[in-house]
């Protein structure tokens, strides 16, 4: 188990993988809702709630750029498990929006707006300064109302992920390891535990939502 903690690159991976549901997809559902596009062609479908070709696209790209930094050799990346796995972590998702829709879960104008201004890339000697804010997302392509609508997006995603996990407790002989460890690793382990336990809370929420929904896909679209 030292030798685990040990091993940054895999406490890195272990931790992200804890949290992937959040965040990763929001700015591909730029102001998308129950009035999606319905002559877009779509790769699922979640209670009417389209998630499209393009959007899936636009995701793997990213997944797939982002694998390539950490391969020497790309073609140690399996595709087909990649479209499988954004298209799961898409859906997935889309599930927990529509979860946090229907408990209420809401960010207000005055919170986005101070999410926004706290944000170091957009200030100047410490302060929100609107210029940088509208050239950085003319930079990236982006319209304020598409960045701040994932912006919203992210807020409510990790509320809600929040809201599941938040009584995540371990268990007795997760305590026992932690207890018997000496040195300056029982935090780090500690934490390890606690993000599977949260994972697992948040996947079994998800599933459990699953079965309320109707769910369409169309993988052939993406074999």
């Amino acid at each position: 188990m030292l030798k685990i903690m040990r091993s940054h690159k895999f406490f890195t991976v272990f931790l992200l993988s804890a949290i992937t549901i959040m965040i990763s997809v929001a700015f591909i559902f730029w102001g998308i809702g129950p009035k999606d596009n319905p002559s877009a062609t779509f790769v699922a479908q979640i209670n009417g709630e389209r998630i499209t070709l393009d959007q899936f696209w636009r995701t793997y790209d990213n997944d797939y750029e982002e694998l390539k930094k950490q391969y020497t050799d790309p073609g140690e990346i399996d595709k087909s498990d990649l479209k499988e796995r954004v298209l799961a972590r898409m859906i997935n998702t889309r599930v927990l929006l529509i979860a946090a829709r229907r408990a209420g879960i809401t960010v207000t104008e005055k919170e986005l707006r101070q999410a926004i201004k706290n944000q170091p890339f957009f200030q100047r000697n410490g302060v929100f300064d609107p210029e940088i804010y509208k050239r950085k997302l003319k930079f990236s392509r982006l319209t304020p109302q598409a960045y701040e609508s994932s912006v919203r997006t992210n807020m409510i995603l990790t509320r809600m992920t929040r809201l599941i996990s938040e009584t995540t407790e371990l268990s007795p002989d997760e305590l026992k390891i932690i207890d018997s460890i000496k040195g300056g690793n029982k935090e780090q382990l500690s934490e390890v535990f606690r993000a599977t336990r949260s994972n697992q809370m948040i996947n079994a929420y998800i599933e459990a939502i699953k079965r309320q929904l109707d769910i369409k896909i169309n993988r052939e679209l993406i074999s």
